[in-house]
């Protein structure tokens, strides 16, 4: 294969913005489309009658890891991208009864206190998680997710961790955790995977230990200053940004990736870095008889995240809430009840209020809501009407208003149709492939396509907004 000294970026979030920087400081020319009207993708905030709505990512998990992506790129992330933490982090009524809140310091509060908890084995019992779970989060932080994946380095370093990662979260948690109330919160946590605790497999609870080890902040002025940052620094070393640009087709010759089509011209190009995932790369991009059938099956056999349904509320007044993330739920066993339609009236609901902890993303003194309700994932994306989708958002409103006094005054609702469409996530899944799915179900950064690479949340080291970011400096450097 010869030098590639002009390389084609296709999609302009985290992933492409980082690989373009990365490229550049190679001395590469980079061209990079973006098909929205600015570049970020899933990460950034959009501004409506005064309140900052995000747009997919809600926070940043484990900063050390954006600090390692930032200084991979010779970027200070501590000068450019100031971070806030999120300290009032969780509460949880349970059941109807009593809260359970978690704060700073791995702190467990019960309201009342009449609930019938024990606060300190309760205390004692998320110590104890965090301890049990530490050292296997900082091996992932400081030696496994910030390279290339390898197991041998795995295998060599983290081998007396490996026994832990049997099982799921809500074996792990039965175990390790007493009271019911603590369990069915701390269970609560990992429902972001779209998954029930009994069905989530254990690895998964790294993003729970990040929370109680005080690892959530977000960036000041909203998550939509990363991609901002990244973008100036891109423009900064000479890439050329393209918004308002959708690739149509990756263009192969005799085996080769040698550019894109995009708004019918032909732009030419040594290699091609795709971050638009590997199932949209390899089953919309690429011409089917160019694809190898390796490469063919495991877009169509991939095992897709969970769809989603955001509604976003802007209030005028202070939300009665002093936690960043609040919920209302069953206990553990019943937690599903979350991650599907209720048959009923609603019960049960986890939202976020980002103003807690930042509170100018309401420019009036106002609140911002917003939450991820249960939905039917048999319907396929383009089938999200508004009305269907208005019609869930008005019984979620509805069950807030029992809980919260609501003036609202701006109301947002995206569905699966709006995230496939808008932000280009594949079948409107919106991490791509399952957090459930095997090491085997993500796609190579170099493809058996010479000349063609993938970055993004379905290759290595998979969805987040660091990991995004690695994923394109780690596809950028096998770009020779």
């Amino acid at each position: 294969m010869g030098k590639a000294d002009r390389v084609v970026i296709v999609g302009g979030g985290l992933a492409g913005l980082a690989a373009g920087i990365e490229l550049l400081g190679r001395g590469k020319e980079v061209t990079l489309f973006e098909a929205g009207a600015r570049p970020g993708g899933c990460c950034t905030t959009t501004w409506m009658g005064g309140y900052g709505f995000n747009d997919g990512a809600m926070y940043v998990a484990l900063p050390e890891l954006l600090d390692a992506a930032f200084e991979q790129l010779g970027m200070d992330r501590q000068a450019l991208l100031p971070l806030r933490q999120i300290r009032s982090l969780q509460t949880s009524r349970i059941d109807d009864g009593g809260a359970v809140a978690f704060g700073a310091g791995g702190r467990v509060t019960f309201t009342p206190a009449a609930f019938g908890a024990d606060p300190t084995g309760a205390q004692v019992d998320v110590a104890r998680l965090v301890e049990r779970w530490q050292p296997l989060l900082d091996l992932l932080v400081k030696e496994v997710i910030v390279r290339p994946f390898s197991l041998a380095t795995l295998l060599r370093k983290g081998w007396r961790e490996l026994p832990k990662l049997r099982g799921t979260v809500a074996d792990e948690l039965e175990r390790m955790v007493r009271d019911p109330a603590v369990r069915s919160a701390l269970g609560a946590v990992t429902l972001y995977t779209g998954l029930a605790p009994q069905r989530t497999p254990v690895m998964q609870i790294i993003g729970l230990i990040a929370m109680l080890a005080d690892r959530f902040y977000l960036p000041e002025g909203g998550m939509g200053r990363i991609p901002d940052v990244l973008a100036s620094r891109f423009e900064s070393l000479g890439g050329k940004l393209h918004a308002n640009s959708r690739v149509q087709r990756i263009l192969v010759e005799n085996g080769r990736a040698r550019g894109v089509l995009t708004a019918g011209a032909d732009v030419k190009a040594d290699a091609v870095l795709s971050t638009v995932s590997g199932m949209g790369t390899c089953l919309h991009l690429l011409d089917p008889q160019v694809v190898p059938s390796s490469l063919r099956r495991k877009a169509r056999n991939a095992p897709l995240s969970q769809k989603a349904l955001s509604i976003q509320l802007g209030l005028r007044t202070k939300i009665d809430t002093d936690s960043h993330f609040m919920a209302r739920l069953p206990r553990m066993e019943d937690l599903d009840a979350l991650l599907r339609p209720a048959a009923g009236p609603a019960r049960w609901l986890c939202y976020a209020v980002p103003t807690v902890t930042m509170p100018e993303l309401a420019e009036h003194g106002g609140s911002i809501i917003e939450c991820y309700p249960g939905i039917d994932q048999a319907v396929a994306a383009q089938e999200w009407t508004v009305d269907r989708a208005r019609g869930i958002a008005d019984g979620v409103i509805e069950l807030l208003s029992r809980w919260h006094s609501l003036d609202i005054a701006e109301i947002r609702v995206r569905s699966p149709r709006e995230f496939q469409a808008d932000l280009g996530l594949y079948a409107g899944a919106i991490y791509g492939l399952s957090p459930a799915a095997s090491a085997m179900a993500h796609f190579p950064h170099k493809t058996s396509i010479e000349g063609l690479f993938l970055a993004g949340q379905t290759t290595y080291p998979g969805y987040g907004v660091a990991l995004a970011m690695l994923s394109g400096i780690f596809a950028a450097r096998a770009i020779q």
